[in-house]
């Protein structure tokens, strides 16, 4: 390739894109040509340049990493997108369906490398788009507007006084006698929610009409009788969890058995 690779990158904050900069500045075929700190301006920065790559971060103001792929990607195709994100579980196998490719933070300059020849090598070749590129988008986009609205922390009544409870501390929320309740590896306590209100804010497993489930704090599960099964939690009590016969399906898609 006699040419230089034209790139933008999109990124909030200022340290990460300098030295995301300078490590593309080593590369003698790569030329950034701006860089831009919202969604916003980076498409208008991609619309008047025409980039051959654009380097996104995905939690960037104004509009998010994901939406502004799509919209590039609706203005030209042959663009490629590399996303630039701290959060491996929004990267691996989803951003592959759609992206060149992903880098993880902090940056790791041989990951780049690999990056860098992959870019260098698809632009030598015509680009195809992927028939499930805005579906696949959709998708990720409809994950991080419900991510940002998930609450890190649940009130608690305990002796008169409010207590937060981490939500990774909960192993499970129930109701009793017309009471909600909270469950920690070593207590429970009673909260003024109701189960579908703390599930709105939360990624627990709806798994019975009277329980949710924190699933990273599940040890084991059994089959148990007409069909269900039942969730062992790793609290001192190995509490079990019962799964209704309706969201046992959900259950084996969430393991994936």
């Amino acid at each position: 390739m006699n040419y230089k690779l034209t790139c933008i990158i999109v990124e909030d904050e200022m340290p990460s894109a300098e030295e995301l900069k300078y490590i593309l500045s080593q590369y003698k075929n790569i030329l950034v040509q701006n860089i831009a700190h919202n969604g916003e301006l980076g498409l208008k920065l991609v619309k008047d340049n025409k980039p051959d790559a654009v380097f996104i971060d995905i939690n960037i103001p104004l509009k998010n990493g994901m939406e502004l792929a799509k919209d590039i990607k609706k203005f030209n195709k042959e663009i490629n997108i590399i996303f630039i994100t701290a959060y491996e579980e929004y990267a691996i196998e989803a951003f592959k369906l759609y992206a060149l490719d992903y880098i993880l933070k902090p940056f790791d300059e041989k990951r780049i490398d690999i990056t860098i020849n992959r870019l260098l090598g698809k632009c030598g070749e015509s680009f195809q788009e992927n028939q499930n590129t805005y579906k696949v988008l959709n998708s990720l986009i409809d994950k991080i507007n419900i991510q940002k609205n998930l609450i890190k922390k649940i009130p608690c009544e305990e002796n008169g006084k409010i207590v937060l409870i981490n939500i990774q501390d909960v192993f499970f929320c129930y109701t009793k006698d017309e009471k909600t309740y909270i469950k920690t590896k070593t207590k429970r306590y009673q909260v003024g929610y109701t189960l579908c209100q703390i599930q709105s804010k939360t990624n627990f497993f709806r798994a019975h009409r009277s329980y949710i489930v924190n699933m990273d704090n599940v040890k084991e599960m059994y089959s148990w009788f007409n069909g269900t099964y039942k969730l062992v939690m790793d609290d001192v009590e190995s509490s079990e969890v019962p799964i209704s016969r309706n969201n046992v399906k959900s259950l084996k898609e969430y393991f994936k058995i």
